[in-house]
């Protein structure tokens, strides 16, 4: 009898608990991004997203030279114009110029948006992508186009160089006049 009252009981609460609305859909809603923070509290929620489609909408356009029906681009191309249409941001066009732009920020410690580089030709740094978190970075393969890869495989891993940090948090940052 004692457990079938609790039951009762349990029963009860989850009845209740199963009335309580829930926030339906509206599409005439307007949509204002939250200020939210990442855990890191480098960027905001709404920056995350508009960096992340930024930086995938490309995904699959061809290395510059490699396609006859669509025009390519470099890998610091590519990092030049995503952070320009992200934030205003002018990077320098060439990696080794790049390299030089942000903090520099140890393999274990990087965010999303930093700027990962690499040795793959004589120069010290000859290649750049973007971080883009899980031990992944979105960059343009001489092969691939723009693409994602994992740090760890063994071509990346032996080619890093370093990476750079060229965004600020928030509460660092300087608003424009």
């Amino acid at each position: 009898m004692n457990i079938g009252r609790h039951i009762l009981v349990l029963l009860s609460m989850l009845s209740v608990i199963g009335c309580v609305p829930y926030p339906r859909y509206n599409p005439e809603a307007e949509f204002t991004p939250r200020e939210q923070r990442s855990t890191d509290q480098h960027m905001t929620t709404h920056e995350f997203i508009k960096l992340g489609m930024i930086l995938q909408r490309q995904l699959g356009k061809p290395y510059a030279g490699r396609s006859k029906w669509e025009e390519g681009v470099d890998c610091s191309q590519y990092v030049r114009d995503a952070f320009r249409e992200f934030n205003g941001m002018q990077l320098p066009r060439t990696v080794a110029e790049q390299f030089a732009k942000g903090t520099d920020v140890a393999r274990s410690r990087l965010r999303f948006g930093d700027l990962v580089f690499f040795h793959t030709t004589r120069e010290r740094v000859s290649h750049v992508g973007v971080y883009i978190g899980f031990n992944e970075f979105i960059h343009v393969s001489s092969s691939n186009g723009v693409t994602i890869t994992n740090l760890s495989e063994k071509y990346w891993a032996q080619a890093f160089t370093g990476a750079r940090r060229i965004l600020l948090p928030p509460a660092e940052r300087t608003s424009a006049p």
